[in-house]
């Protein structure tokens, strides 16, 4: 909602607000409605992922409807699709003084592979996708074969349609990114498996997580690091000896 349409919506009860508020009163009025009635940060992450879109030639920003999840029963613990903004995403991986072609990249709750076709930039050793819905998990693998951003090393990627509980940690030195993709009690799940894994096979991994809801969660881990915090994402990455208290 643009500060035009707050105004015609709302202009007799300005005009009367001019009367009894004056100038300088009645702005801060309107620029309340606009905090209340805009996301500017909403709308510009939605303006970004269109916009990929129509350059790459891909459908990752169109969310799919919820009905359309909750039909399997699997998914009442599951959240909302949507896309990583190209802009953040970058700006996470980089944080990480790494060499992407040594380490495996994994996403869990890939949706329609939008991290996925922005990792393929950075030549990972593998890309993997883990994903429940297999709507979701068909329009990544058309995005595969219709991006314009380069030519895609095809074979270097890989799509799972699978619970995320189930799925069989590969043990090789990876980035694994959440976007936010499901609440406590899958987190957790995955993190024992994370913990087994790493318990039979030592290694570098990083944690790359979207948002903030399940900060604590892998903060108390009790194997995992945290290298970087901000408001919107944070990093960890695995202890030398996570295991070892667990003996």
């Amino acid at each position: 909602m643009s500060f035009f349409d707050i105004w015609v919506r709302w202009k007799d009860k300005a005009v009367r607000s001019l009367r009894k508020r004056g100038v300088f009163g009645t702005a801060k009025v309107m620029l309340q409605l606009i905090k209340e009635n805009l996301n500017l940060s909403d709308r510009w992450s939605i303006y970004q992922n269109e916009s990929f879109d129509k350059r790459f030639g891909v459908d990752t920003a169109a969310g799919l409807a919820w009905a359309e999840l909750q039909s399997d029963p699997r998914f009442k613990h599951f959240t909302v699709y949507g896309a990583t903004p190209r802009a953040v995403f970058f700006r996470m991986l980089h944080q990480l003084k790494v060499d992407y072609r040594e380490l495996l990249f994994i996403d869990f709750g890939c949706g329609k592979g939008k991290a996925l076709l922005l990792a393929s930039e950075l030549h990972f050793k593998q890309i993997i996708g883990i994903e429940l819905s297999s709507k979701l998990i068909r329009v990544a693998e058309e995005n595969l074969k219709t991006y314009r951003g380069g030519t895609l090393q095809r074979d270097l990627f890989q799509l799972v349609c699978m619970d995320v509980c189930e799925y069989p940690i590969p043990p090789a030195p990876a980035i694994y990114y959440f976007a936010n993709p499901f609440p406590v009690e899958v987190m957790r799940r995955v993190l024992e498996n994370l913990r087994s894994s790493l318990a039979a096979a030592p290694r570098e991994i990083y944690i790359v997580y979207l948002e903030h809801e399940l900060r604590a969660l892998l903060d108390d881990s009790g194997f995992l690091t945290p290298i970087k915090r901000t408001s919107l994402y944070s990093i960890w990455k695995v202890a030398r000896t996570p295991w070892a208290s667990s003996r």
